[in-house]
């Protein structure tokens, strides 16, 4: 299995450099931007008129600070950046090699089927991990270089938020691979399924749905705007996106294991 990860990350390490240049890219320009902005508190005035459910998708915070500036401007879409790129790691490791037959090769190795599946969505939250990390290190170093206080703590927690986020639909993405073959297929799948469940959270807020069906949104489970606001990170979500992630991979292999291949 450990051959596997190791090939799985061969093969994505150029594609994945470009994801984490681009993410890096916009995380410097916006912690940069921060000083050139005169009239921060007009900025400010015109966010609090936004509608309560905008607000609260993006992050209800005090934009006039830099880490409600940084939350409103990047780590709000963090995850949904994240996600994208979960359902294409997977379309591209997953159903790509079964569209090209290539999966038949590796099966025809002492691999077995839950091995072969485990190692690609290890490889992914590996991934994952990989641009949460860099990320962190360049947003601390980025606002020390700006002159302005870091606080790694808060950019920890709320890139931690954003990588169970990411996990949990990458597993459930996962779990859509063992059933479509076609890579083009499942990856528009899952870009359009995430942009349907990020609107559709800030649709239900706006119409003021019960917390039971907002629990069901995996984006209500994001709480990075709280985290920056140094109010810390409830648990409770925490823990369902780990739980949601564990159900969905166990799903995925049960269903990876019964299908012909």
């Amino acid at each position: 299995m450990k051959t596997l990860i190791r090939d799985l990350l061969a093969r994505t390490r150029t594609s994945l450099v470009w994801w984490i240049l681009g993410l890096l890219a916009m995380a410097v320009y916006v912690v940069l931007i921060y000083d050139s902005i005169g009239a921060m508190s007009e900025l400010g005035d015109l966010y609090r008129s936004y509608p309560p459910a905008v607000r609260k998708l993006i992050g209800d915070v005090d934009i006039t600070t830099l880490n409600g500036w940084m939350q409103v401007e990047f780590l709000s879409w963090l995850p949904l950046i994240l996600a994208i790129y979960a359902g294409i790691f997977v379309g591209s490791s997953i159903s790509k090699e079964s569209e090209q037959g290539t999966l038949d090769f590796v099966l025809g190795l002492p691999v077995t089927r839950s091995q072969f599946l485990l190692s690609r969505l290890v490889g992914g939250l590996v991934n994952l991990a990989i641009v949460c990390l860099i990320v962190f290190a360049v947003l601390t170093a980025g606002v020390a270089l700006a002159g302005h206080t870091p606080a790694p703590e808060r950019y920890a927690l709320a890139l931690l938020n954003a990588f169970l986020l990411a996990s949990a639909l990458m597993a459930a993405f996962m779990g859509l691979a063992t059933l479509i073959d076609e890579q083009a297929r499942l990856s528009g799948i899952t870009l359009g399924g995430t942009l349907v469940l990020y609107v559709a959270t800030g649709a239900l807020k706006a119409a003021g749905a019960p917390d039971p069906v907002l629990w069901l949104m995996p984006f209500e489970h994001y709480h990075a705007a709280q985290a920056m606001s140094g109010g810390g990170l409830p648990v409770a979500p925490l823990l369902l996106l780990i739980l949601a992630a564990a159900v969905a991979a166990g799903a995925g292999l049960w269903r990876y294991n019964q299908r012909d291949v």
